[in-house]
């Protein structure tokens, strides 16, 4: 499968692969390095495999399909650079679950990314 926005994001059955496609889009990809390195400990993240000059590989988690809107707030609580207004963990697509805990599965977005165009 293939979705495109500011990445092009390639799913196989166990990574999602996602190449900028703009310069937001590696914006993104180098803050999810940055905040997989900060804040994996968390347990809040989808498992980054890795990542290089915005290219990012992930482990690929099956979306939520239900917002969980505890698990926003409590991520937003945990990690600062995403306690502000105009941002998209409100959307159920950068939402997955894996063994019963909902995981972010796109976190590149900062308040910075947010105001671009």
């Amino acid at each position: 499968m293939i979705k495109i926005s500011t990445r092009l994001v390639i799913l196989t059955k166990t990574s999602a692969y996602k190449i900028p496609l703009s310069y937001r889009g590696y914006v993104q990809g180098l803050n999810e390095g940055k905040c997989w390195s900060k804040y994996k400990h968390t347990g809040m993240l989808a498992k980054l495999r890795w990542s290089y000059l915005g290219f990012v590989c992930q482990d690929r988690i099956p979306q939520t399909g239900v917002l969980n809107e505890d698990a926003v707030l409590s991520i937003k609580d945990t990690i600062p650079e995403f306690n502000f207004t105009n941002c998209d963990l409100y959307n159920v697509d950068n939402w997955g679950v894996l063994n019963g805990k909902d995981l972010l599965l796109d976190y590149g977005i900062d308040k910075r990314v947010s105001e671009m165009y």
